[in-house]
């Protein structure tokens, strides 16, 4: 099983959940817990801006939360 360290921490890659043009989704776990690690990558592209992916990504996952919460 494929292993990535994300901030000094460890996570098994279970599977591929996606891919996109900014990068990959994974189910990971740390042996306790599931996670979805996502691995953005930078791909220059003339008619495309990506802008900043980190910042696009929290909000995208901000706008999850707020979505399933009942």
């Amino acid at each position: 099983m494929e292993v990535m360290n994300v901030n000094d921490k460890q996570y098994q890659i279970v599977k591929l959940l996606g891919k996109g043009k900014g990068g990959y989704s994974y189910l990971a776990t740390d042996g306790e817990k599931e996670y979805v690690l996502k691995q953005i990558h930078h791909e220059p592209c003339s008619y495309y801006q990506f802008g900043n992916k980190i910042e696009a990504e929290k909000r995208d996952y901000e706008r999850l939360c707020t979505r399933n919460q009942y």
